[in-house]
C-alpha cells in the first residue's frame, strides 16, 4: 500500500539508539525536509506544529535523534469528539513515522511507549485509528493491548485510501 511500510514480522534489525524528546525550532530544517508519501508538510505547517506542541499541555509532537540525524517523529493529542463521524474524544495517538533508513530498530515501539506513558499522566484511556490495510501499526498496537472498537469509512474525519478505518482503545490502568 502507499504510505505504509511493508509489514515483515521476521525482519528485524539491530536495535536503534536514538534520543526520544520533544521536537523544537531547531528541528525544522530536518522535519522539512522528510519526503515521504505519507507526510507532506511545509516548513511553515512543522513550525506551527511545534508552536502548538509546545503551548498546549494536550499536544506532543516527539522526534527520534539518533547520533544528530532526525530518524522519525511521532504525535498525540487529545481530540475532541468529531462531529460528523461520532468519533470517540479522548487521547490519540496520532502518527507515527520512522524514516526508511530506521525502519525495524524498534523506533516504532519506543515512540509508542512514549506516547502512551504521556497519555497515561492524562487518562486511563487511549485511541488511535489506521487504515485496515496498515498492517504495520496494526500489529504494533497489538502489543500495546489496543483492542478494535469499529470499523469506519471516516474516524476523526479522516478518510481512508483503503475505504475502511479501524478505531482502537487501550486500557491504560
Amino acid at each position: 500500500m502507499a504510505g505504509y511500510a511493508r509489514f515483515d514480522a521476521t525482519n528485524r534489525r539491530e536495535p536503534i539508539t536514538a534520543v526520544i524528546r520533544d521536537a523544537t525550532s531547531s528541528d525544522l530544517d530536518a522535519l522539512s525536509a522528510i519526503e515521504l508519501a505519507a507526510v507532506t508538510r511545509t516548513r511553515d505547517d512543522w513550525a506551527t506544529m511545534i508552536e502548538k506542541a509546545q503551548a498546549d499541555d494536550d499536544r506532543l509532537l516527539l522526534v527520534a535523534d539518533a547520533d544528530g540525524e532526525l530518524a522519525g517523529f511521532a504525535q498525540a493529542h487529545f481530540l475532541t469528539q468529531h462531529a460528523a463521524d461520532q468519533a470517540t474524544a479522548g487521547y490519540y495517538l496520532t502518527g507515527v513515522t520512522v524514516l526508511p533508513a530506521f525502519r525495524r530498530g524498534g523506533l516504532g515501539h519506543t515512540f509508542t511507549a512514549a506516547r502512551l506513558d504521556w497519555i497515561r499522566g492524562r487518562a486511563t484511556t487511549a485511541w488511535y485509528f489506521a487504515a485496515s490495510a496498515n498492517a504495520v501499526s496494526i500489529h504494533l498496537h497489538d502489543q500495546f493491548g489496543f483492542e478494535e472498537v469499529r470499523r469506519a469509512p471516516r474516524i476523526q474525519g479522516v478518510s481512508f485510501e483503503s475505504g475502511e478505518g479501524v478505531l482502537f482503545r487501550a486500557d491504560l490502568t
